[in-house]
């Protein structure tokens, strides 16, 4: 287990009241140690997002999972079950598959040939020794499961169920109607900052006038009110400006169907699941994020936009939705990627956090408690 590193006494500043708090330490966005800590006890400990059940709606159809060097391949079993392995053969550890997603019937290995069913049972060892017992060298498991439409895989065997760990999600995202939303894009790019600047980025809006003036326009950050309920999950909610019936290049669904009640047209809803999963709930539409930590300063992020079933129909054209977006996210990676160059200057200290930055404050403050909880561990 990598050592503590960062000081107890930065984690207790992080975690006094807004007015008085200190955010964390510099050197908790650069510090290669502070990375591996992250990597072991946070990312590898949490139930993490790898997508959404629609992905694998069939037998045999499996997503590649960026969360270890190799992958995790998550699929649909022959039974409907969702299961999760390792990427690795048992034989010589050559990585299974490639690519992002597929459809197959079994796993084999290119390397040797050794076949994998679908429960991740071992099919076939050529030229195995004789008394070779096939049945002690499936593929590795994960742990697997959905909830809301998500997809949650965990590295860690002692996590918690997934039900009890996501605990009490904003009310908005547990409708069962969100469950049967089609993705329509994704998009995948690397933004050269830390994972936690782009947490507290989605955070506050209080960026918004100067970083985003077209979402400014659209969403005016003086409407935004936290939400939360001491679990995993942070929240945000904005009203839309008079005049903006959705957010996208001339705000308005047009023929898109609302994928909220009547009632909750004129709102945007944000959430975030602690570590690594960042969801913007539009009257039309459903962004997420997927953040997975590279390096101290590297983020992939894995970018969805999800509508409701019905409007894939002949003429659909979601472009108004993607250009702004589009927009929208490259600001946000130059304004994190600002803030990584600055944060590793010698000039650089922390100091305080806006009265605004509530959502900023709450988010340091779950992975200061997660640096305290290891500690504990260690000298109990």
């Amino acid at each position: 287990m990598p050592e503590l590193p960062l000081a107890p006494a930065d984690l207790d500043a992080v975690l006094a009241p807004l007015p008085s708090a200190r955010p964390l330490p510099a050197r908790a966005y650069w510090d290669e140690d502070v990375f591996a800590f992250e990597q072991a006890e946070i990312f590898g400990r949490s139930w993490l997002c790898v997508g959404r059940e629609d992905e694998i709606a069939r037998p045999g159809e499996w997503l590649l999972a960026p969360l270890t060097p190799a992958g995790v391949v998550v699929l649909r079993g022959a039974d409907l079950e969702i299961r999760a392995f390792h990427n690795v053969c048992r034989h010589r550890a050559a990585t299974l598959l490639d690519g992002p997603c597929g459809r197959l019937s079994h796993l084999e290995c290119p390397y040797h040939g050794w076949t994998y069913e679908l429960s991740g049972a071992l099919r076939a060892a050529p030229h195995a020794p004789p008394g070779f017992d096939r049945g002690a060298h499936g593929l590795l498991p994960a742990r697997a499961g959905a909830l809301f439409g998500f997809l949650f895989v965990t590295l860690d065997p002692g996590a918690p169920p997934l039900e009890s760990a996501i605990g009490e999600a904003p009310p908005w995202l547990s409708r069962p109607g969100l469950r049967s939303l089609r993705r329509g894009r994704r998009v995948e790019y690397e933004v050269a900052a830390n994972w936690k600047l782009c947490v507290e980025n989605f955070q506050e809006s209080h960026h918004f006038p100067r970083v985003h003036p077209a979402l400014e326009r659209l969403t005016p950050c003086h409407d935004a009110v936290s939400w939360g309920r001491g679990g995993p999950w942070l929240g945000g909610i904005m009203d839309l400006a008079p005049g903006a019936d959705t957010v996208s290049v001339g705000a308005t669904p047009g023929a898109r169907p609302l994928i909220v009640p009547e009632a909750e047209r004129r709102r945007v809803r944000d959430a975030m699941l602690f570590p690594g999963l960042l969801t913007s709930l539009q009257p039309d539409y459903l962004l997420t994020y997927r953040l997975a930590p590279r390096a101290p300063d590297r983020t992939l992020v894995i970018a969805d936009t999800h509508f409701h079933p019905a409007a894939f129909a002949p003429g659909f054209d979601p472009g108004d939705v993607f250009a702004f977006w589009d927009a929208v996210n490259r600001e946000d990676r130059a304004i994190c990627e600002r803030q990584q160059r600055g944060i590793r200057a010698p000039g650089y200290a922390p100091s305080t956090y806006a009265m605004v930055e509530d959502g900023v404050h709450a988010f340091d403050g779950m992975v200061a408690r997660r640096y305290l909880a290891a500690l504990r561990a260690r000298t109990a």
